[in-house]
């Protein structure tokens, strides 16, 4: 099989500007055409981001969405708790501490020069702020990050691995602009809302980022069809150490926030003290992916899909079980 992981790493390493992206856009294009696949670019927004799109996500059982973007790399630590509500505040106000540093200093350092002027100091301060922060969320590509290209290289995987009766179960939506908050998802989301709104949709949200699987799903995903069927293969997987949450007290990153219905995956690591954390791809200890959790989890998905049925003349066939 092909690695795709690697072919990323090295053909596509940062995929931030313009040409970068269009580059990679042609390049999965074409590689999906080869699988047998008929994808579609589609620009939304008004910061037109342009995704790419696997069959029909109207008459589908579920979505699949990564998104393929680079995201900066952060001056900042950027650690991740998940389900620790205590441990995520204080890393913002970490953040927000190491950014007020610089601007205190040039405080200082103009009220100093301008013989006490405490106005000229304060603008220095506010500047230096903004643009400590402007920096952290739009400077220079993370050129390490491996998290986004594995959960882009487990989507492909999961499209060749198929065989096309399950391929057509499921659309699969390759997001831009994901490192912005994901715009890219939002905006394809208000044009095709039939699918946002009511459609199971399963976000990959850094797969490679640990030995353990947090799926974060909202209450309208959990009374979707296929949720019970989704579940159940995630947690009975060999060497996939799965927990299934709801959404509501899980700061998860990601795509699945543009989706009624979503469900973030997420590999994580685990303590009992911090409970699940990750680094969360913006710094360069993003510089490897744990590909076991992500070959674990494709399996699952494989599984998962081959119970499942299409959706035909707009109505919905019986489909997996639900559980509880």
């Amino acid at each position: 099989m092909t690695d795709y992981a690697a072919i990323l790493a090295e053909r596509f390493p940062v995929r931030k500007t313009k040409a970068q992206k269009q580059a990679f856009r042609e390049w999965l294009t074409e590689e999906l055409k080869a699988l047998g696949c008929e994808p579609r670019e589609e620009t939304n927004g008004h910061l037109r981001a342009r995704s790419i799109l696997v069959g029909d996500p109207e008459h589908s059982a579920v979505l699949f969405v990564c998104h393929y973007d680079t995201p900066p790399r952060w001056i900042l630590p950027d650690l991740w708790f998940p389900r620790n509500l205590l441990l995520w505040s204080l890393v913002q106000l970490l953040h927000m501490l190491l950014l007020l540093l610089p601007a205190l200093a040039v405080y200082l350092s103009l009220w100093r020069l301008t013989g006490g002027n405490a106005q000229i100091g304060l603008w220095g301060l506010v500047l230096t702020y903004l643009g400590m922060l402007a920096l952290n969320q739009f400077g220079p590509a993370n050129r390490t990050n491996r998290g986004e290209d594995a959960d882009v290289a487990a989507m492909l995987d999961l499209l060749a691995s198929l065989p096309e009766e399950d391929r057509a179960k499921a659309a699969w939506l390759f997001a831009d602009q994901g490192c912005r908050g994901g715009n890219g998802a939002r905006a394809w989301g208000k044009a095709n809302p039939l699918a946002a709104y009511t459609r199971l949709t399963v976000a990959f949200a850094r797969l490679g980022g640990g030995d353990h699987l947090l799926a974060a799903g909202t209450r309208l995903a959990a009374k979707c069809t296929g949720w019970g069927a989704l579940a159940g293969a995630l947690s009975a997987t060999d060497g996939l150490k799965t927990t299934v949450t709801g959404a509501r007290f899980c700061t998860v990153r990601g795509d699945r926030r543009a989706f009624r219905c979503g469900v973030s995956l997420t590999g994580c690591k685990y303590s009992r003290l911090a409970d699940f954390w990750a680094n969360g791809g913006r710094t360069p200890a993003d510089s490897a992916a744990d590909m076991e959790t992500v070959g674990a989890v494709c399996e699952a998905l494989k599984r998962f899909l081959g119970q499942l049925t299409l959706y035909q003349n707009g109505k919905k066939k019986r489909t997996a079980r639900r559980e509880g």
